[in-house]
């Protein structure tokens, strides 16, 4: 295989395994998750006990089960609510998995990015690589969480990946490819590039950063303290972009995508990245890398550069407003499907 055949080839498989295994990670999505429970609770309390109801119905109950533990109730439904954001995840490598739905990256062109890279770009037509907006419309648009002859276990199952997908693409990094001198076929959402991690002090990928932020506790405790604290900082009234009737706009996800899109393309990958120094790994050991990194925390860099002044306070905060925005949408978003169901059989089937 050709350099050149090997530098896509990789870009390839880090863009479908990285974004397949992370999003946000398991502590924003179930923020994300958290905030929209409370939203649907305050507005409409009734459907709390059909959303439980559902997840009986869920392929896959087993982790949902394991979330709710000993807890009875409302907890026991908020519980089972929070693992529902993060089930996509937790089932990576399964047949419920679906790897193109994390993403729908759009091409950022550096300054620097040679010819090669730019042409690489252009050749997407504006258009993004990966198919979270089709999941979102699958999901939603398209009527299996809003179509009352959908099953449960369909709606369980779509409601799942819309409550993830929607945390997905309000991270910076899920809606972005950067093209480059260095990584002239796109670093596949920043998932080619380490940096130096603010909180472990090692290399990491400038993707991994952006998923973990500051929330790296998936405890319900942890996820239940920085609910409050972001819904505390961060009311609806802070904003404006939010609409009353999400679910009736077609552009509203490509519109929240290119929010994200957006930061990155501003100043999020305006940052210096190492990409993996041996360019002579073969394929096999390329992606062997990548799961000892994912697995076990082992870099394939030993130094990588440190984060530019007030890029980690800006992350954090930038990672929280996205978080905190994903939690309203959703709650928009789910109030609005079960409005669109006669006779309130949204969440229970026929």
């Amino acid at each position: 295989m050709s350099k050149r055949s090997t530098v896509v080839f990789t870009a390839a498989i880090f863009g479908a395994m990285v974004t397949s295994v992370h999003a946000w990670d398991h502590p924003g999505h179930m923020t994300t998750a958290d905030i929209a429970y409370e939203e649907i609770e305050k507005t409409r309390p009734d459907l709390i006990e059909k959303i439980g109801t559902l997840f009986l119905a869920h392929p896959d109950p087993a982790p949902f089960w394991v979330a709710a533990g000993e807890a009875k109730g409302k907890e026991r439904v908020r519980r089972m609510f929070l693992e529902c954001a993060r089930w996509p995840d937790d089932s990576k490598f399964t047949n419920n998995d679906r790897l193109a739905w994390h993403t729908a990256r759009y091409a950022v062109v550096a300054n620097d990015a040679p010819q090669e890279a730019k042409a690489a770009a252009e050749a997407r037509h504006g258009k993004p690589v990966g198919q979270a907006m089709e999941a979102l419309a699958l999901a939603l648009t398209y009527g299996m969480l809003s179509n009352p002859e959908t099953s449960p276990s369909e709606r369980a199952w779509a409601l799942c990946w819309l409550m993830h997908v929607v945390g997905d693409i309000h991270q910076p990094m899920h809606v972005s490819d950067l093209f480059s001198k260095d990584f002239p076929a796109g670093n596949s959402a920043g998932s080619m590039g380490y940096v130096m991690d603010p909180v472990t002090e090692s290399p990491i990928t400038l993707h991994i950063l952006w998923d973990s932020n500051d929330l790296r506790v998936p405890t319900v405790e942890a996820v239940d303290r920085a609910t409050q604290e972001f819904m505390k900082k961060y009311p609806r009234s802070a904003f404006p972009e939010l609409k009353a009737h999400p679910i009736s706009d077609p552009n509203a996800f490509e519109e929240w995508a290119k929010e994200g899109n957006q930061v990155a393309a501003d100043w999020a990958l305006d940052v210096k990245m190492v990409p993996d120094p041996d360019k002579n790994k073969t394929q096999e050991q390329l992606v062997q890398g990548l799961v000892n990194f994912i697995l076990n925390g082992v870099s394939p860099v030993e130094e990588a550069p440190e984060l530019p002044p007030g890029y980690w306070e800006k992350l954090k905060s930038t990672a929280e407003r996205r978080i905190t925005l994903a939690g309203y949408r959703l709650a928009d978003l789910l109030l609005a499907a079960a409005d669109s169901i006669e006779a309130q059989r949204e969440f229970v089937g026929r």
